[in-house]
């Protein structure tokens, strides 16, 4: 038995815990064994130096007062663009309309067909604008597309009431 024995312990574990190491009252209770699937301890230093870089003179992001205004420009940009897309996909449906001896299921039909037009490339536009690391105006684009929704069906149905009358 070692002279030195952790408080709470028979001794018996000394070789696998760590000196110093806190254990409730009653943990060892003699028949603790080594573990063959422990990993070994690590080494006080690294083995591979540690890569240092040199810093670059010019800034790679503008200062963070800078970027607050931008991205909001940028969100706001990309909520305009979903919702002028909107205003097409409700108004461009018009116009075959118009021209078909049944307007409101010609209207209905190809309103459907425009906004999930306008759907795909509104998917396509955020994903091309986040891959390019312009992420503010994707997400700007996801919420004018889901906020003119609502209003899109509202002014379709009332065109359609003003269609079929």
């Amino acid at each position: 038995m070692r002279a030195r024995r952790a408080a709470g312990t028979c001794g018996c574990c000394e070789d696998i815990v760590q000196p110093g190491a806190i254990r409730p009252p009653g943990w060892c209770n003699g028949q603790v064994t080594a573990n063959p699937y422990r990993a070994p301890l690590l080494p006080t230093r690294p083995l591979a130096a540690v890569a240092e870089f040199e810093s670059r003179n010019h800034p790679t992001a503008p200062p963070a007062e800078d970027r607050r205004p931008r991205r909001v420009r940028r969100v706001r940009s990309g909520i305009g663009t979903a919702l002028a897309g909107h205003g097409l996909a409700v108004a461009l449906p018009l116009l075959p309309a118009t021209l078909a001896d049944e307007p409101g299921t010609v209207y209905v039909v190809s309103g459907i067909a425009a906004q999930l037009l306008l759907a795909a490339v509104v998917v396509a536009l955020g994903i091309a604008r986040t891959v390019r690391r312009d992420g503010s105006n994707g997400v700007g684009l996801v919420i004018g597309w889901v906020a003119g929704v609502p209003i899109a069906a509202v002014g379709g149905i009332a065109l359609l009431i003003a269609l079929t009358a």
